[in-house]
Protein backbone atom coordinates (compact mmCIF):
# COMPACT_ATOMS: atom_id res chain seq x y z
CA UNK A 1 0.00 0.00 0.00
CA UNK A 2 1.49 3.37 -0.97
CA UNK A 3 1.11 6.49 1.16
CA UNK A 4 -1.81 7.81 -0.89
CA UNK A 5 -3.83 4.66 -0.26
CA UNK A 6 -3.01 4.78 3.44
CA UNK A 7 -4.85 8.09 3.77
CA UNK A 8 -7.79 6.88 1.69
CA UNK A 9 -8.29 3.65 3.62
CA UNK A 10 -7.25 4.55 7.18
CA UNK A 11 -9.48 7.24 8.68
CA UNK A 12 -7.24 7.78 11.71
CA UNK A 13 -4.19 8.39 9.48
CA UNK A 14 -6.25 10.76 7.33
CA UNK A 15 -7.63 12.63 10.35
CA UNK A 16 -4.13 13.13 11.80
CA UNK A 17 -2.86 14.44 8.47
CA UNK A 18 -5.91 16.70 8.13
CA UNK A 19 -5.40 18.35 11.52
CA UNK A 20 -1.68 18.70 10.88
CA UNK A 21 -2.51 20.44 7.59
CA UNK A 22 -4.78 22.90 9.40
CA UNK A 23 -1.94 24.23 11.52
CA UNK A 24 -1.16 27.91 11.04
CA UNK A 25 2.21 29.53 11.55
CA UNK A 26 1.94 33.30 11.86
CA UNK A 27 4.66 35.18 10.00
CA UNK A 28 5.17 38.68 8.70
CA UNK A 29 4.37 39.56 5.09
CA UNK A 30 8.10 39.68 4.25
CA UNK A 31 8.70 36.29 5.89
CA UNK A 32 5.76 34.81 3.99
CA UNK A 33 7.21 36.14 0.71
CA UNK A 34 10.58 34.56 1.55
CA UNK A 35 8.93 31.25 2.48
CA UNK A 36 7.00 31.22 -0.80
CA UNK A 37 10.29 31.53 -2.68
CA UNK A 38 11.45 28.18 -1.31
CA UNK A 39 9.10 26.31 -3.65
CA UNK A 40 8.21 26.89 -7.28
CA UNK A 41 5.06 25.60 -8.92
CA UNK A 42 5.07 27.97 -11.88
CA UNK A 43 5.47 26.03 -15.08
CA UNK A 44 5.33 22.31 -15.68
CA UNK A 45 7.59 21.16 -12.83
CA UNK A 46 7.11 21.46 -9.08
CA UNK A 47 10.37 22.39 -7.34
CA UNK A 48 11.26 22.33 -3.65
CA UNK A 49 14.42 24.22 -2.72
CA UNK A 50 14.30 23.57 1.04
CA UNK A 51 12.31 20.77 2.77
CA UNK A 52 9.24 21.95 4.68
CA UNK A 53 10.64 21.07 8.11
CA UNK A 54 13.76 23.21 7.57
CA UNK A 55 12.27 26.31 5.89
CA UNK A 56 12.01 28.46 9.00
CA UNK A 57 15.49 27.54 10.16
CA UNK A 58 16.88 28.18 6.66
CA UNK A 59 15.47 31.72 6.69
CA UNK A 60 16.31 32.42 10.34
CA UNK A 61 12.66 32.80 11.32
CA UNK A 62 12.27 32.22 15.05
CA UNK A 63 9.30 30.10 16.07
CA UNK A 64 7.30 30.77 19.25
CA UNK A 65 4.45 29.11 21.11
CA UNK A 66 2.00 30.15 23.77
CA UNK A 67 2.39 27.99 26.91
CA UNK A 68 -1.34 28.40 27.51
CA UNK A 69 -3.17 27.70 24.27
CA UNK A 70 -5.50 30.67 24.74
CA UNK A 71 -2.84 32.89 26.29
CA UNK A 72 -1.59 36.17 24.90
CA UNK A 73 1.06 36.25 22.19
CA UNK A 74 2.96 38.73 24.37
CA UNK A 75 3.51 35.75 26.72
CA UNK A 76 4.84 33.51 23.91
CA UNK A 77 8.21 31.83 24.38
CA UNK A 78 10.66 30.69 21.70
CA UNK A 79 10.83 27.07 20.68
CA UNK A 80 14.13 25.28 21.27
CA UNK A 81 14.53 24.82 17.52
CA UNK A 82 13.44 26.43 14.27
CA UNK A 83 12.83 22.98 12.79
CA UNK A 84 9.07 22.66 12.32
CA UNK A 85 7.39 19.32 13.02
CA UNK A 86 6.36 17.88 9.64
CA UNK A 87 4.71 14.56 8.71
CA UNK A 88 7.36 12.10 7.51
CA UNK A 89 5.22 11.17 4.49
CA UNK A 90 5.30 14.78 3.29
CA UNK A 91 9.08 14.97 3.67
CA UNK A 92 9.46 11.71 1.76
CA UNK A 93 7.16 12.99 -0.99
CA UNK A 94 9.13 16.24 -1.27
CA UNK A 95 12.37 14.37 -1.88
CA UNK A 96 11.23 13.71 -5.44
CA UNK A 97 11.08 17.48 -6.09
CA UNK A 98 14.15 18.73 -4.20
CA UNK A 99 16.51 20.83 -6.29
Amino acid sequence: MDNHEKYLTNYSAFENLFWESCRTVMVTQDENFSLAGLTDNRGSEYKVYVPTDKKYNHLGINLYFRPQKNGRWSEAVPLDTNIIETPEDLLEYEKGFLI
